[in-house]
């Protein structure tokens, strides 16, 4: 760990690190500096939020109302925001007091993905094996395997050669 990240554990939520994760909160270690500390957050008994071997976080939000499940060896820019649920319903008057009929959905990062700096990913986003999000994207569908992914929304830009 390069600083110390903030970590919000709801109880009986689970948050898992797997083997040689490296979690960067101090701008010091990162080439491009981050805005915050990682911040790893729970939202409820239920919620859980697993990173794999080898993983690497700048200055990124992780936060978990049902899943989060981020394989091995992925890599996760500067001021990444991950987050599995709205926060807020939709409905314009329970916007502000209710946290009633709120939308979300489980995300997956496969093993080996590249997530570029100040890039979002939305609820049910699945992230396929390989693949890489250019900075500054919004993931809001699942991306494929094995390619390259950008934009707002992203889309699909170039298949790598597997």
């Amino acid at each position: 760990m390069y600083g110390i990240p903030n970590i919000y554990k709801a109880k009986g939520s689970k948050i898992e690190l797997g083997k040689g994760v490296t979690i960067i909160s101090k701008d010091y270690a990162n080439p491009v500096g981050i805005l915050r500390p990682v911040t790893l957050r729970t939202m409820n008994a239920s919620s859980e939020i697993k990173i794999g071997d080898n993983t690497g976080i700048s200055g990124s939000v992780v936060c978990s109302q049902i899943s989060i499940n981020i394989g091995s060896n992925v890599l996760i820019g500067s001021n990444v925001v991950i987050c599995d649920t709205d926060l807020h319903p939709t409905k314009i008057e329970n916007r502000r007091f209710s946290n009633q009929n709120i939308k979300s959905k489980p995300i997956k990062i496969e093993d080996n993905v590249w997530i570029g700096m100040n890039s979002t990913i939305l609820k049910g986003v699945t992230i396929g094996e390989n693949s890489v999000v250019g900075a500054g994207s919004v993931v809001v569908t699942s991306i494929p395997e094995n390619c390259i992914a950008g934009g707002n929304p992203a889309k699909v830009i170039k298949y790598l050669d597997a």
